[in-house]
């Protein structure tokens, strides 16, 4: 894996989180122009301050560094998102609903939307 694909999955996570480079930054202990400089893989990460970045971003590390396919901008959101294998395989509206719940920065309300949509799915399967 390349140290630009890093450098975007951070970005990624860190968007998704609601978290800005500034508080990163905060988080880790550096400037925010060191994380423009990891997003922008125009300064190499230690192994050290990938893991504290894994831990700010409260993620586990092997998900900056596993090669699956790179996040993707949508036009829809204008926002990155995953390309996982799920997303991938999944209906449009599927696609769409991923999509704008990443967008969603509260990590309380995406809390209450999952167990909203597992309350869903136990009832159908009850039925």
């Amino acid at each position: 894996m390349e140290a630009k694909e890093i450098g975007e999955r951070i970005k990624f996570y860190r968007n998704q989180r609601g978290i800005t480079q500034m508080g990163l930054a905060e988080r880790i202990g550096v400037s925010y122009q060191q994380i423009q400089k990891y997003e922008k893989d125009k300064s190499q990460i230690t192994i050290q301050r990938l893991f504290l970045i894994a831990k700010a971003l409260d993620t586990p590390v092997h998900t900056l560094l596993t090669e699956h396919a790179p996040p993707h901008f949508s036009e829809k959101t204008g926002a990155y998102m995953p390309e996982e294998p799920v997303a991938r395989g999944a209906s449009k509206e599927e696609r769409i609903l991923l999509e704008l719940f990443v967008r969603i920065k509260s990590p309380q309300l995406k809390r209450s939307i999952l167990q909203l949509v597992e309350g869903i799915v136990e009832q159908q399967l009850k039925r």
